[in-house]
């Protein structure tokens, strides 16, 4: 055998044990899109993430039923039950925090405020805040479920714990949860105290209109308030609660009710 043929055969059987670089599968090119484009919305604002960083976010939106497929060849994907275990204390800790700072409270009423983090109230606030959680969550044969959405959400707050660090998970779970807290305050419920006041006071139809402002990947939000169609108050903030919490204060210290 001529020795360019025993070069050749060498060759072609080196390259067919090798294992050649895999390009990546466009469905997780896909999946890298959906995570970045989540995370970069509001209240998160969270753009720069680096690409070793992304299977912590991707994990926090699998859930077990996805992980463990059971599929031939098994898949290997790891769920989301350890970072929503952090996320859990995470997400506890800053609003007790922050109750405890902001609000002079007995343990008690404190501890019944906290109550705003229980599983049904988080599935709620991520619906009806239009976060996106539970569109995006990993999940196989069954709907999100209130578990299910309030398990990736605390996942989430891990991630963004172990990520970026306790300063960006705070300003993240205030921004998501400042009218719940509020709300829990008689006084700072600013909403609603006008709107008591207005029906009190007949005084018309009581509106919000909103309008964003700022870049795509970090807007602001602006709120106006109208009673009896005349404009009472303003306000800016990260998300449309916010600005309409402060647009209702501004109101109120109009009106001589602040």
């Amino acid at each position: 055998m001529k020795l360019s043929t025993i070069w050749t055969k060498f060759r072609i059987g080196g390259l067919c044990g090798r294992r050649l670089p895999r390009r990546p599968e466009p469905g997780a090119l896909d999946r890298e899109a959906e995570v970045r484009a989540l995370l970069a919305r509001p209240p998160f604002g969270i753009t720069d993430v680096a690409k070793t960083a992304l299977p912590l976010y991707d994990r926090a939106l699998t859930h077990r039923s996805y992980a463990n497929r059971g599929e031939y060849p098994a898949a290997t994907f790891e769920d989301n039950e350890r970072l929503e275990f952090l996320g859990n204390y995470v997400l506890d800790f800053v609003i007790a925090d922050h109750l405890y700072g902001e609000y002079d409270l007995p343990p008690g009423e404190m501890n019944r405020r906290l109550q705003v983090t229980r599983n049904t109230k988080l599935a709620e606030i991520v619906r009806r805040q239009g976060l996106g959680i539970d569109g995006a969550v990993r999940r196989r044969g069954q709907p999100p479920t209130d578990s299910i959405v309030a398990d990736a959400f605390e996942a989430l707050i891990g991630a963004i714990y172990l990520d970026r660090g306790l300063t960006v998970a705070r300003d993240v779970v205030l921004a998501i949860f400042e009218e719940e807290i509020a709300e829990c305050d008689t006084h700072r419920n600013y909403r609603g105290r006008l709107q008591e006041y207005v029906a009190r006071e007949n005084l018309g139809e009581l509106d919000y209109a909103f309008r964003q402002t700022g870049p795509g990947n970090c807007p602001v939000w602006a709120a106006r308030v109208t009673v009896g169609g005349i404009p009472f108050g303003e306000g800016e903030a990260r998300t449309k609660q916010g600005a309409a919490m402060l647009a209702a204060k501004e109101a109120l210290g109009r009106i001589g009710e602040e």
